[in-house]
């Protein structure tokens, strides 16, 4: 488990998915600040969500077709409602956003 994985993880313990997986990054990517809220897009996944979204504020819109696939992938679906059906936590969702984005922008991280 990376440390963005685990961070995201932690947060995940007191906030939603969105804000685990966006926050998980605050301190290393300049962001925003403007957090999804879950479900707020076609119903997806906060997780999903907050990681296409850190894709777009880093100028890396061309990979958020690959990384959806790629969370589709790994889990079946990209809807809350879906993956709340199959007895998974949101942990290992925000755990896999972080971790992938950590990998996808390990260039741009500043530790």
């Amino acid at each position: 488990m990376n440390k963005y994985e685990e961070l995201a993880r932690k947060l995940k313990e007191s906030n939603n998915c969105s804000y685990s997986v966006y926050n998980a990054f605050k301190d290393v990517l300049t962001l925003s600040g403007n957090i999804p809220a879950p479900r707020s897009i076609d119903g997806k996944c906060g997780a999903l969500l907050a990681a296409l979204q850190i894709l777009d504020e880093t100028g890396n819109s061309d990979k958020k077709e690959q990384f959806e696939k790629d969370f589709i992938n790994e889990f079946q679906y990209s809807k809350c409602v879906d993956l709340m059906s199959h007895e998974r936590m949101c942990f290992g969702y925000s755990g896999w956003c972080a971790k992938r984005i950590s990998e996808l922008l390990k260039n741009e991280i500043s530790n």
